[in-house]
């Protein structure tokens, strides 16, 4: 989905991240007071829902983090720039006097346009967007997993204070669409306009781009998505279709809620003999065992949120489809976070990855792990300077690998 709205409010989660996993980043005090169940209007069948409380942007400890995050990373690039590439003016197409001084040309540096705190981050959004995402309260996104030939599915709920024709003028800007009106069972919905155009000039490889749909389900209450996402959760608010229940209903429901972020996602299976054969030759390993017990997965769910005693956590939750299963799931997973601490050359960071806590109940593995703020902005200021080091020292080199992996691996 590439909502320009959903850029809006998918831009909060990505500004609270800087380096690390976002267990250890995002803060915020709980999730919002609503007046509405979060998975309401998500129609039933989808293998994924997520929620996120945009309140995020509210926090003070949010802003600390992004301060953090800017100067480990940007602001320790701006600092060893080069000086500016020199030109002589002869050599562009159009001599803009403005641009050059005593011969030399000055060029923007990507660095300098990411805005230096949260706020300025926020404005930018709202700026390039035309929707504030300070104005947003919650986002519920769903997924439905197809197969290559069939067209893509998935959609987003956004409960925010944002007007129709901005929502829709922001959309057209950023799709370069036209967008016409339509009621279905009484709902508002906006699909984009086709023309000989589009077809003339689109050159691509693959599955086309899925066109996105928007539908206004109440005030301040909006669908975006593919059209088959926006039609279904039309058909469940008007109480013609039903919306998600069963195992993964039941496992969003069981996370913590007083999660920012909470999510659940059934399992895909993996086709054991290729990975075993491209993961081999990678790593010389037979990860047949692995493959095996990732098939044998059943719904993944978890939360990040805030501890009373301020500290940032993420629970994750495998459920799976048998005791021998859960116990192989324990293993391997404390076995890679023994090896991933090993690895690790930041006492740091190797101190909260062997603080990770796996359980099993039954046929339910249970990983937590908790992080102070200042040692969140700790692994920050690690991971800046593993990404501006330009050294790529062996340490080095192996932290970030180690990093990157225990991020996938445990978080």
């Amino acid at each position: 989905m590439r909502s320009t709205a959903a850029k809006a409010v998918v831009a909060v989660a990505f500004l609270a991240i800087g380096g690390v996993a976002a267990a250890q980043i995002g803060v915020f005090n709980g999730v919002a007071q609503e007046d509405h169940e979060s998975l309401e209007h998500v129609p039933d069948g989808v293998d994924s829902v997520a929620t996120l409380d945009v309140s995020v942007v509210e926090e003070d400890v949010s802003t600390t983090l992004y301060a953090a995050a800017y100067n480990a990373t940007v602001g320790a690039s701006e600092s060893d720039e080069e000086s500016p590439v020199t030109a002589t003016p002869g050599d562009e197409e159009d001599d803009d006097s403005d641009a050059f001084e005593d011969g030399a040309m000055t060029e923007t540096s990507p660095a300098e346009m990411v805005p230096a705190n949260l706020s300025a981050a926020l404005d930018e959004t709202e700026n390039q967007t035309g929707l504030d995402p300070r104005a947003a309260d919650e986002v519920v996104m769903f997924n439905q997993q197809r197969n290559y030939s069939q067209p893509q599915y998935s959609g987003a709920v956004v409960y925010a204070d944002w007007s129709e024709d901005d929502v829709i003028a922001a959309v057209s800007n950023s799709s370069d669409k036209e967008y016409e009106n339509t009621t279905v069972d009484g709902v508002t919905v906006y699909q984009p306009v086709e023309n000989e155009s589009d077809e003339e000039d689109e050159l691509s490889f693959g599955p086309p781009e899925p066109e996105e749909w928007i539908a206004v389900l109440d005030e301040g209450e909006y669908v975006f998505g593919t059209q088959d996402a926006v039609n279904d959760t039309i058909d469940v608010a008007a109480g013609d279709a039903e919306s998600v229940d069963g195992d993964l209903a039941s496992a969003y429901e069981e996370t913590r809620d007083d999660g920012y972020l909470r999510y659940a996602q059934r399992s895909q299976n993996v086709n054991i003999t290729e990975i075993n054969r491209t993961m081999g030759q990678q790593t010389g390993l037979n990860v047949t065992a692995y493959a095996q017990a990732y098939n044998d997965l059943h719904v993944t769910s978890g939360s990040y949120y805030i501890a009373e005693d301020d500290t940032l956590g993420f629970e994750s939750r495998i459920l799976t489809n048998s005791t021998d299963t859960a116990q192989d799931v324990q293993d391997i997973t404390q076995g890679f976070i023994s090896i991933q601490a090993g690895a690790i050359q930041n006492e740091t960071l190797e101190d909260q990855l062997r603080s990770t806590n796996v359980t099993r109940d039954g046929t339910t593995v249970t990983v937590t792990r908790e992080t102070s703020v200042d040692t969140a902005v700790t692994l920050i200021k690690w991971y800046g300077s593993i990404l501006t080091d330009t050294g790529s020292t062996t340490g080095a080199a192996t932290g970030s690998a180690s990093a990157s992996a225990t991020a996938e691996g445990t978080a």
